[in-house]
């Protein structure tokens, strides 16, 4: 708890009221720890009213407020790199994150961390699924439902926990039992320099981890990764001591990986068969690959592995990731609303098993749609567009398949239902966020899937 003693000597600001700026005011006021808050989009709402008596509500961030504090506790939409941000540190101030804060709070509670471009919000959720088949129930967390700070709970005997990218830039005393970046593609360009800047960032949830669980088949998500080259590593280069990795490539370099036999491949450990692919709920390979992942993150807490293989097995999904929604007339419909990014987008068109019917479109995030060619070209029946970037997609891949331009969502799958027939999959996976025309990315499956229930009524 050193760092909440050394707040109490602090000036203090918390930038953003969303919904982690809401639990730091929250946590910081039963802390009893002095604080003022900025937001210039966001207005307190009526549950914080008594946490903020006597607080200074600014509504404009500038450098000169910055500068006023020792202390800048940054919503997760608020880049660092912000000018007034920029000239705050440059004259001392300390710029930390929610995730800092809970770090300190939750005190030696073992915490599982997942990190990753694709798939974190299905590995944590199914670490805690596996945990309560195991009879050790977790506090799910972080980026995905409760907030972290207003899942601390002191009879808590471990925490699940969600990071994103946003988060970890401003987190550095995050100690996890076990920590993993389960891959890395484009995303988020438009706040990151590169590639790599985005996955040396991603790469910070590995700091002070006791055990770090690396993706074999990704070079970004390694601990240290080579610099020189992009291509894929030799069997010569294994793990470092603390590493557990997993693979859906290779059989020899990969602590759990997918081994093929006669009838159905196996997830494996060492030497030891532990499931059947088949077994799994979760379409696509990149559902095995969570799932070896959810293996190896599990590993340090020593569970049973009778229990947790029954766990992994009965893990049916998360809502807007591949979910199958219906089938009629021979045409099933699945609803990916969370494959905002191109590589999601690229993993639940392969996962399909059948001529795909695909909705796509919305904010790009600055992306490169040409990533999506072959895959399109392959697998693509028809290609529907909606949302602001949706002239900027069909200029990326005509050529590889009928493109169609909708005003909405429910035109979209109007159109959708024209062009597919028997044996098809229409699929919304939209390789983009959707704040142009939604307000997550939950809203839009849930519309999705009441007009594709329309429809087929």
């Amino acid at each position: 708890m050193m760092l909440l003693e050394q707040l109490h000597e602090k000036r203090i600001l918390v930038i953003g009221l969303g919904v982690t700026g809401a639990s730091v005011v929250r946590y910081l006021h039963s802390m009893q720890v002095s604080f003022d808050v900025v937001d210039e989009h966001t207005r307190p709402s009526a549950q914080l009213r008594d946490c903020l008596l006597g607080v200074q509500v600014h509504e404009v961030l500038d450098a000169s407020l910055c500068c006023a504090y020792d202390v800048l506790v940054v919503s997760p939409g608020v880049p660092r790199s912000l000018p007034a941000l920029q000239a705050a540190i440059e004259q001392g101030a300390e710029v930390i994150g929610d995730i800092e804060l809970f770090a300190h709070a939750i005190g030696d509670t073992p915490v599982i961390a997942v990190t990753g471009s694709n798939g974190k919000s299905t590995v944590v959720s199914w670490i805690a699924h596996v945990l309560k088949a195991c009879g050790k129930p977790a506090k799910l967390c972080g980026n995905i439902g409760l907030p972290a700070l207003d899942s601390i709970d002191s009879e808590a005997e471990l925490y699940v926990l969600e990071l994103s990218s946003y988060q970890l830039e401003s987190t550095s005393s995050l100690q996890a039992l076990s920590a993993t970046v389960l891959n890395v593609s484009d995303d988020h360009m438009d706040r990151y320099e590169s590639i790599e800047h985005y996955a040396a960032t991603k790469r910070r949830i590995y700091n002070a981890c006791s055990h770090s669980i690396v993706n074999r088949d990704d070079r970004r998500t390694w601990v240290n990764p080579e610099q020189d080259s992009g291509e894929p590593a030799s069997d010569s280069q294994r793990p470092t001591e603390n590493e557990i990795a997993f693979s859906i490539n290779s059989t020899k370099m990969a602590d759990y990986y997918l081994s093929d036999a006669a009838n159905d491949a196996w997830l494996c450990h060492g030497d030891t068969q532990l499931v059947q692919r088949s077994r799994l709920q979760n379409p696509g390979s990149h559902n095995v690959a969570n799932a070896l992942a959810v293996l190896a993150l599990l590993e340090p807490v020593a569970l049973n592995m009778k229990a947790q293989i029954s766990g992994l097995s009965s893990f049916p999904g998360l809502e807007h990731r591949t979910e199958f929604v219906l089938e009629q007339q021979g045409v099933r419909w699945y609803n990916d609303s969370k494959g905002t990014n191109i590589d999601a987008c690229k993993k639940a068109i392969e996962a399909m098993d059948g001529p795909v019917v695909l909705i796509a479109g919305g904010l790009g995030k600055g992306a490169d749609f040409k990533a999506l060619r072959d895959v399109v070209q392959k697998h693509v029946k028809a290609l529907v567009l909606i949302g602001e970037d949706a002239a900027l997609i069909k200029h990326a891949l005509s050529g590889t398949t009928d493109i169609f331009m909708e005003h909405s969502l429910n035109d979209a799958v109007q159109r959708c239902a024209e062009l597919s027939s028997d044996g098809d999959v229409v699929l919304l996976s939209p390789a983009c966020s959707s704040f142009d025309m939604f307000e997550n990315f939950e809203k839009r499956g849930i519309l999705f899937k009441q007009a594709v229930e329309t429809i087929a009524a």
